[in-house]
């Protein structure tokens, strides 16, 4: 089953499904949780910076990861492009909460379709972050001449997300944690999805030859044993005629 639409999970209510260990796996309550989508969580680069544009919610909503990942890459894709090396962009909530989703099978020509139980308690499919009223979703640090070029990529970010969103723009030249900022440049990284490495691969290849090689002698070995068999019994009955 494909992925379900936003609204059947945006909605607050019921007990938040979040126990698991990192440490110790065998321990963790939730069995089985998927790994975020969100591949990072600050980008750009940290230096002193004249103002911070947060992007505060206005709903108590739930959002998932693959939302929060899409309108992260739109907003920074719009940043890198118009403010390169200019800003630096940060997510603030983490999807702490496991989606837990019953599958029902529905296809088209089957002559029957599982509805499923009423109220069953599924299986995780995913994550998502709860966000209430007032709460910092995403958070961009730029110069003051900046600032038009965030409030567009924020308005092209909102589109991917569920829920009401606002912009607040706020003077950080005499911030403290801004202030110790300055001399400092740290660039941020990209991380970007990683490819098995060439030596893994034969590694993989390796055991699946081996593997193989064994099967096809184990055949060979049957073969032979089969037609020696077949010869035996040959030169039983000629010598039973005789």
């Amino acid at each position: 089953m494909g992925l379900r639409p936003a609204r059947t999970v945006r909605v607050l209510q019921g007990q938040p499904w979040t126990r698991i260990s990192s440490k110790k796996p065998r321990k963790s309550y939730v069995k089985g949780a998927p790994r975020p989508r969100v591949r990072q969580y600050n980008m750009g680069v940290d230096q002193y910076y004249d103002v911070q544009v947060d992007l505060i919610c206005d709903d108590d909503v739930q959002l998932r990861d693959n939302s929060m990942e899409s309108a992260r890459q739109v907003a920074v894709k719009y940043l890198e492009k118009h403010l390169p090396n200019s800003f630096f962009f940060g997510i603030l909530k983490y999807p702490h909460f496991v989606i837990r989703e019953h599958s029902a099978l529905g296809v088209a020509g089957a002559d029957r379709i599982s509805k499923g139980m009423k109220r069953a308690f599924g299986k995780p499919k995913g994550r998502l972050a709860r966000i209430h009223v007032g709460n910092t979703v995403f958070r961009v640090r730029v110069a003051r001449t900046a600032v038009p070029t965030v409030l567009e990529a924020f308005k092209r970010a909102k589109v991917k997300m569920s829920g009401s969103y606002r912009e607040s723009v706020k003077d950080i030249t005499d911030d403290a944690f801004n202030r110790s900022k300055i001399g400092k440049v740290v660039v941020m990284k990209k991380k970007e999805e990683e490819k098995p490495k060439p030596e893994e691969e034969k590694k993989e290849e390796a055991p699946a030859k081996e593997g193989e090689a064994k099967a096809a002698e184990a055949t060979a070995g049957k073969e032979e044993k089969g037609a020696a068999a077949a010869g035996e019994k040959k030169e039983e009955k000629k010598a039973e005629k005789k």
